[in-house]
């Protein structure tokens, strides 16, 4: 399993101004969205007394519930109740296919946008998130889990630079995922962010990478892949086996046939996730991803911790 270890980004690079861009987008369009999902890890400024407990010799004097003591005339202290720490991990797929785009980006760029939004969103709550990378298969880009912004933002960094190589080939995204199950050894999430080719191997590899954690499946498309317009004859080429073909989009049966085959692909992909017991959040190079994300992030809670 190749793997290549990055060292931390200095400067503010391409990756930081994405961070930069994506960390703004999210306190703008998310502020009171995820709040109170999780119980915070530092007592509030109430006088429950489920939370207090009387002073013992030892404790910090600043745990000391100043308006508590008084009201029970015994030195009362409040306890943090110290939430453990989850341990998230990404697997963003870098494979020709993710280089299509017809919009105002690629898949490979809504992909790491997906990504640093998931990472700031974690480190909002104070989990940590690992990155790892797929090129053609297994895992060609690993970067352990962190917690701060600039290791979010190195990893960004690390995740960019991958790219295809010039020979062109299927993917085994298969292979990655479960590659990601021996990395991933504490129980926890992982996101999986590809355009998700369907096959009874990754279908395999998701169920037997769920059982243990939970599993986001997000999904990046482009519009152009289920709907075409009248472009007269354009020739194609398919980004993984680098063959092309011409097509007469003028002709409507044409166009017909791809919104079938496209349709047709959307529910056997749906179908093997939800098989797979993995949470589908679809994203759109030409549509706001932000809500969507947080809709996914906010209906289940992420399970387990490192």
């Amino acid at each position: 399993m190749a793997s290549v270890l990055e060292p931390p980004a200095r400067g503010r690079g391409p990756a930081d101004a994405l961070l930069r861009r994506v960390e703004l987008r999210i306190s703008r369009r998310l502020d009171g969205v995820l709040q109170g999902e999780r119980r915070g890890r530092r007592p509030g400024p109430g006088g429950e007394t489920s939370l207090t407990r009387h002073y013992e010799p030892g404790d910090d004097v600043r745990w000391i519930d100043w308006p508590l003591t008084a009201r029970t005339g015994e030195a009362m202290v409040r306890v943090p109740e110290l939430e453990p720490v989850l341990t998230a991990w990404a697997l963003v797929d870098r494979s020709p296919s993710m280089q299509f785009g017809s919009a105002v980006m690629t898949k490979a760029d809504l992909a790491l946008e997906a990504l640093a939004g998931i990472g700031t969103v974690l480190r909002r709550r104070g989990d940590r998130l690992g990155v790892a990378a797929s090129v053609t298969g297994g895992l060609d880009l690993m970067r352990p889990p962190v917690g701060d912004r600039r290791g979010l933002s190195a990893s960004l960094a690390a995740a960019s630079r991958l790219q295809p190589p010039a020979t062109p080939g299927r993917t085994d995204l298969a292979a990655a995922v479960a590659a990601m199950g021996k990395v991933a050894t504490h129980r926890g999430a992982v996101f999986v962010i590809s355009d998700f080719p369907a096959s009874d191997a990754l279908e395999n590899a998701l169920g037997t990478l769920g059982r243990r954690h939970h599993v986001f499946a997000v999904e990046v498309r482009d519009p152009r892949e289920s709907e075409l317009p009248d472009l007269g004859v354009v020739r194609l080429r398919d980004m993984e086996t680098g063959g092309t073909r011409l097509i007469d989009t003028a002709d409507p049966r044409f166009r017909d046939r791809l919104r079938h085959v496209a349709a047709q692909r959307d529910q056997a992909t749906g179908a093997m996730l939800r098989r797979a017991r993995a949470d589908r959040i679809v994203l759109d190079t030409g549509g706001d991803w932000v809500l969507a994300m947080a809709r996914a992030l906010s209906v289940r809670r992420t399970r387990g911790a490192a």
